[in-house]
Formats: structure tokens, sequence, C-alpha cells
């Protein structure tokens, strides 16, 4: 028991002290935001559907949103989230493709195709009442799924997830205002493509505050193989207020919230002098975006 004690002691020490959650700061702008492999053809599944809107993200981004998904989420969420946006990587719809879930107006902003038939990534704009939200929605590729043999793939996975995320982040002027990157990066924290964002200043949320817990589990007996595949990145325009995961779902991932205040004064939404406009101005303004019904 003392030699245990003594070990924990020495890891903590060897690292730096978690993050204790905070409550916002009263009068500035905070909303959370969630990523989410929902796993494509579980639609079906209740505990799954579910576990999109609990903890009542204001963003939800999600990755293997097929259409069979895209039909059950308009059907159980345009109340909570009117305003939805999902694309189908047709004609390999499934894995690939991709949506997000808004209580605010949200317009496509860049479609970005993966490198080598990989999955691609995709650029949307949120306009909060505090402002725009520029956020990248990724699902990078699995360790298995690269050129080659499986050996060759696993061993290329560094190399080519640095590849990937350097030509999502290039391809898009990102003019100055708060950027998220978020999704299924199917990498741990010391990542390629973490590591690639942290060296621009981004900060990974879930770290921050609960180091090590896992976003990923196989099916086995006990859950014993377990991952950190899937991150939120947030740029120096926010304050990390505080993050999790939330055991729900059966999904083969497990979603991933941060919660998130302004640093700064946002770049406005271009109808941000009519912020009570009825959502039909912002549909005629952000065709596409919803509301659903």
């Amino acid at each position: 028991m003392l030699r245990a004690g003594a070990l924990l002691l020495v890891l903590v020490g060897c690292g730096e002290r978690p993050l204790e959650p905070r409550d916002p700061t009263p009068g500035v702008p905070h909303y959370k935001v969630k990523t989410y492999n929902v796993e494509t053809g579980r639609h079906h599944d209740k505990a799954t559907i579910e576990a999109v809107g609990i903890d009542s993200a204001d963003i939800v981004c999600l990755q293997e949103s097929d259409p069979t998904w895209e039909t059950t989420l308009r059907e159980r969420y345009s109340g909570i989230y009117p305003y939805q946006l999902y694309r189908h990587n047709y004609p390999n719809e499934g894995a690939a493709d991709l949506g997000v879930l808004s209580k605010f107006p949200v317009e496509e902003s860049g479609w970005h195709p993966g490198p080598n038939g990989w999955h691609p990534a995709w650029h949307v704009r949120v306009h909060t009442p505090s402002g725009r939200i520029e956020i990248l929605n990724v699902h990078l590729r699995s360790a298995h799924a690269g050129n080659g043999n499986l050996v060759s793939s696993y061993l290329s996975t560094k190399d080519d997830h640095r590849y990937e995320i350097g030509q999502f982040m290039g391809d898009h002027d990102w003019e100055g205002t708060p950027v998220i990157v978020l999704g299924d990066f199917n990498e741990g924290t010391d990542g390629a493509a973490v590591e690639y964002l942290e060296d621009r200043g981004f900060r990974n949320a879930l770290p921050l505050y609960h180091p090590g817990q896992f976003t990923w589990r196989h099916d086995s007996v006990a859950n014993q193989f377990t991952q950190t595949l899937d991150h939120i990145l947030f740029d120096g325009h926010f304050e990390p207020l505080n993050a999790w995961v939330k055991r729900a779902g059966n999904s083969d991932h497990i979603p991933v919230v941060a919660h998130l205040e302004a640093a700064d004064t946002w770049p406005e939404a271009p109808l941000s002098t009519n912020r009570n406009a009825p959502s039909d101005d912002f549909e005629t303004a952000f065709p596409g975006s919803g509301p659903s019904r």
C-alpha cells in the first residue's frame, strides 16, 4: 500500500495538476461544444440517440452521421437544435459523413476532401449571439486505413495525420475569428495532428481537466481496450471552464464536451444587429442551415 501511494505521488509530481472546473465569468459569453462519433448504422439505438443530446451542448459536431442518422436526429432534436447541417460523402457515405446540430444559425464554410481518399473534414461557421465561431470538424484516418498493408498504415499514421490536418487548416482563411478544431482524430493526446495544433497555440480541452480519460472503447468483457481518440482543441479567443466525457450511448466512441467562454470580443455575425430576427430571416441569410422542419 505504501509503495502504491509513493508511486502515485511520483506520477502526480511528473505532470501538471489538472485544472479545477469553474463557473463562467459574470457577463462573459460561454458555450458548451460537443464532439461525438455516433457510429454509422447505430441510428436505431435509443441510448446512442439520447447521448447526442445529453448535457444540452450548444453545438454538437458528429462523425459517421450517415443519411439514416440524419433522419433520426432531425426527428428527435429539431426542437432543441433547430439548426442542423449534414454532409454525406456520396457514393461512399457512412463513416466519412459529418454533421452539426446547433442552437444558433450555422452555415457551411468549406468541405475539405480527404487526401488519398481518406475521410473529409468540414468547416462550419456558427453565428452565436456574441459573435461567430469557426469550427473544423475532422475524422482523421484510422491507424489501419492508410496506404499499403496494415503494418505500413500503422507506421505512417503520424506523418499522414500531420499532412491531413495541415491540409485542412491551410485550406481556409480563418479571418482572425475564434476557432475550434474537434472530432475523431484517431490518435491520442500525443498524436501528430494534436501536436500540430498545439504548436500553433491551440489547447486540448479534455486533458486540462481529465488527463488520461478515454473516449473510445473496444467491445470486450470489461472494456479494457480503451484509447483517447476524440479531442476538442480551441485557440486563444477562448478560456476553458470545464471539459468531460459522458459515459452514454453504445457507439464505440464516447461524447466529449468542452465548456468555453470568450477571452475577448469576437467578430460579429452578419445579422448581429438583428439577433432576435425570426428564424426564417436566418434561413435567408444562411441557406441550408435550418431551422429543421
